[in-house]
């Protein structure tokens, strides 16, 4: 049964967590912007916990967790390790609630980065599940911060006397509407999205870093400042755990 014992080296700490029972399976992965408070809340109010959470609580014989830098971290890794670990009760808590994805269409010249609530057997990839609107969201809102991947809703047809809309002035879409980026640099990006999702945000980092030293040497000191923002702003958000990394009572596998 979980008690306050478990939880003496909580972190007041971003984080994933994991309950576990007595052959040290994983029984159940959630985030929390305190892993202290979130993992104490379990211990109070139980008259009024649905009873799948009593059941949880009662056959969870430990607690271990993650550190990670951000809320935004913690989304992305929880998706990723109820995707690899399907942990019993998160399917059993969350019964009758929705899970949300990011959906990237193949089928698309140009795909967008979409919200889903549903996934279909129709070629497009998906990530996650992530446990909330928001948090997929916030993940979504971010990746578009460092790529300027389109979000307009309608299928395109580069043309080059094509008007771009206010986001092409903002450097916030390359416009692929105007023929203003071929399809394989908007690709490119798209798989570097792919890489960050998965967690392999170094191997993106080492790209735009060789980009901007390019840019610089050839005097593009704009674009090189732009792809400097984008640099930071990885390594601030989207930099997930490593083997090397600080964690709660043992190493757990993320790859």
């Amino acid at each position: 049964m979980l008690t306050k014992d478990m939880m003496i080296d909580l972190p007041s700490l971003p984080g994933v967590y994991f309950f576990r029972n007595k052959s040290r399976e994983i029984l159940y992965i959630g985030k929390a912007k305190s892993l202290r408070k979130r993992v104490h809340s379990y211990l109070y109010n139980t008259k009024r916990r649905p009873y799948k959470i009593k059941r949880l609580v009662r056959h969870a014989s430990g607690v271990d967790y993650e550190v990670c830098n951000s809320e935004l971290e913690a989304s992305l890794l929880e998706a990723r390790l109820i995707k690899e670990n399907q942990p019993p009760y998160n399917s059993a808590l969350k019964e009758g609630w929705k899970s949300w994805y990011i959906k990237i269409d193949y089928s698309d010249d140009f795909p967008r980065l979409e919200l889903t609530s549903e996934r279909s057997e129709d070629g497009a990839r998906y990530f996650g599940p992530f446990s909330g609107r928001k948090w997929t969201e916030d993940v979504i809102n971010s990746l578009h911060y460092v790529f300027p991947i389109r979000v307009c809703e309608e299928r395109l047809i580069p043309r080059r006397d094509f008007r771009p809309c206010l986001s092409h002035y903002l450097k916030r879409c390359d416009a692929p509407c105007a023929a203003r980026i071929s399809r394989e640099s908007y690709w490119s990006m798209i798989h570097d999205v792919e890489r960050i999702l998965e967690g392999d945000h170094e191997a993106v980092v080492k790209k735009l870093m060789d980009w901007r030293d390019r840019a610089a040497a050839q005097l593009h000191f704009e674009r090189a400042a732009v792809l400097q923002k984008r640099i930071e702003y990885i390594q601030e958000a989207f930099v997930f755990l490593d083997v090397h990394r600080w964690r709660g009572q043992e190493v757990l596998s993320v790859e």
